[in-house]
């Protein structure tokens, strides 16, 4: 009897090893990248609506090449996906001209915290509409030194060569989640106040990587 059991044993193990070989390798396609991306930060204050750009996004986002190459024909649910932007403070421009960059850079503590950070934790595939692949994005925001987990809608836009991507989307937000304090500068017409709530949007850029590169 027990060599029987044993025999079986050995028999199953063997058959999850061949399944397991047999099974089709996940391919992951790296993007990374390129010019043309933007970041707008939107607020308010007691006197105007205020913004701050950005023209730079770095980082790169990793894919399973079957999306990436015929997203029709894949099924809603977790994607296999790993990916980390970045965006410096400094290169965040304000609508209300240099001094209020400087304003804005110190109450996100920038020297101490010289990135706003997103790392992609994971990728839910919603619905593909022709060119728009539209996901779930779950993952963590570090800005001035602080991480939170946010989720937000995020859509993929492929070009027919499959070789640049264009994701976008937007999330809103409090200041005072990431411990900065709304900045509040005297100026000519009195204290000015700014409001704890911005909403952030993108347009970030990527190019495929190719292999030796």
């Amino acid at each position: 009897m027990k060599t029987n059991h044993l025999t079986q044993i050995l028999s199953l193990s063997a058959l999850l090893f061949a399944l397991a070989a047999a099974a089709p390798a996940q391919t992951l396609v790296r993007f990374e990248s390129q010019p043309g991306s933007k970041m707008r930060m939107d607020g308010t204050s007691t006197i105007h609506a205020w913004h701050a750009e950005s023209m730079l996004i770095g980082g790169f986002i990793e894919l399973d090449a079957a999306l990436v190459e015929a997203p029709d024909k894949a099924k809603p649910g977790k994607v296999t996906g790993k990916g980390e932007t970045f965006i410096a403070v400094r290169s965040l421009k304000c609508s209300s001209g240099k001094a209020m960059d400087a304003v804005m850079q110190e109450a996100m503590k920038e020297k101490e915290n010289p990135r706003i950070t997103f790392k992609i934790v994971e990728l839910t595939l919603k619905e593909v509409k022709g060119t728009a692949v539209n996901f779930d994005a779950k993952g963590t925001l570090t800005v001035s030194g602080v991480t939170k987990d946010i989720t937000m809608p995020v859509t993929m836009l492929r070009r027919v060569d499959q070789s640049r991507v264009t994701f976008s989307g937007a999330t809103a937000l409090k200041m005072t989640d990431f411990k900065i304090t709304p900045p509040a500068p005297a100026s000519a017409l009195g204290l000015i106040k700014t409001g704890d709530d911005v909403k952030l949007t993108f347009e970030w850029a990527v190019g495929k990587k190719e292999a030796g590169k």
